[in-house]
């Protein structure tokens, strides 16, 4: 199975620049596909986007656009020829496989530690960058673990441990909470009341003032971040970024929400232990995620010798789409059935 081709075209003669080539990891997904969008034209950069189904329409629409696509699965650690990598993986896909929280966790850190692996294997590596999450159980004392943070945090430490070069050229990248999630996650998306005359509600496991590292658009935003991270090398090899715009409450997600919208919405806290029964492992997860930013809603102060800054990366407020800006773009799609 290929992973990774070689490029053939390393040479831009026209003008006279390096074209170097970024490998996407799972280039047909959320945060893939936003990386490729921001560098597809960029200069100097090749994408080549690496997804396990190149028949897919998604697939066949980022080649028709100039994409490289590649047949390529993340437990296969064979790589060739590029300069760059993205990678990300999937808890949630193991998780809908029946897999419980840990099982799944495990699953995505394995799959995650070889693309590190492979990546490390690279002579021609300038630059790896992954999706990671902070360490929920460790900052919370063993309160509230979060599976799908933690797990995705222990291979930030073992790039560290086991991979040292591979990690002195990486960037390890967070990301909030998406703004779509209200338009597409049925979980997060406020329901309208029946008979209550177009009144809705939204319940989630989390007090009304409890707040949420967001991430704004994620489309747009951290194609931004990973293009501006590739430009800077200097500042952030080796760092951490923080995909976010803002820093809201639930209660001001949903104020910003109902004047989107038009619609009156109330904010209806409810139990861990009723989201759980509700939407069993999902709701369980987001419960813990959720706690975990009552803990420490600015992600910024925890690892802050580590962290690259939106200003380091010269990352302007115009570049970005906050939340608000968000929920304008998405339109009736957030209270659609």
């Amino acid at each position: 199975m290929r992973f990774f081709s070689q490029s053939q075209e390393n040479f831009n003669t026209d003008r006279l620049i390096m074209t170097r080539t970024i490998a996407v990891v799972g280039s047909t997904g959320q945060q893939g596909g936003a990386v490729v969008h921001a560098l597809l034209h960029a200069k100097g950069w090749k994408v080549r986007g690496v997804t396990r189904n190149i028949s897919s329409q998604k697939a066949t629409g980022l080649a028709a656009q100039g994409v490289d696509i590649v047949a390529g699965d993340i437990d296969d650690t064979k790589s060739l020829g590029v300069q760059a990598i993205f990678g990300v993986t999937n808890f949630w896909e193991h998780l809908g496989q029946g897999l419980d929280a840990d099982a799944a966790g495990e699953k995505e850190a394995e799959q995650a530690f070889n693309i590190a692996s492979a990546a490390s294997q690279i002579p021609a590596l300038e630059h790896y960058l992954f999706s990671t999450l902070p360490k929920a159980r460790e900052l919370s004392k063993g309160q509230r673990p979060v599976p799908h943070m933690d797990h995705k945090a222990g291979v930030d430490d073992r790039i560290r441990k086991e991979l040292p070069d591979l990690a002195a050229k990486t960037t390890f990248v967070w990301l909030g909470w998406y703004a779509a999630n209200m338009a597409s996650f049925p979980l997060v998306r406020p329901f309208e009341l029946p008979l209550s005359g177009g009144n809705w509600v939204w319940m989630q496991p989390s007090p009304a003032e409890a707040c949420l590292p967001v991430c704004g658009d994620v489309k747009v935003n951290l194609g931004t971040y990973v293009r501006a991270a590739l430009e800077h090398l200097e500042k952030s090899l080796g760092k951490y970024v923080n995909v976010r715009t803002d820093r809201m409450t639930f209660t001001e997600i949903l104020k910003v929400w109902s004047s989107a919208t038009g619609k009156h919405a109330q904010y209806i806290p409810v139990s861990v232990e009723a989201f759980e029964s509700l939407w069993g492992s999902y709701g369980l997860e987001m419960a813990l995620q959720y706690f975990s930013g009552e803990l420490w809603p600015d992600w910024d102060e925890l690892e802050p010798s580590k962290m690259c800054s939106r200003a380091d990366l010269m990352i302007a407020d115009e570049d970005l789409v906050n939340l608000k800006g968000e929920f304008e773009l998405l339109g009736t799609k957030l209270s659609s059935a």
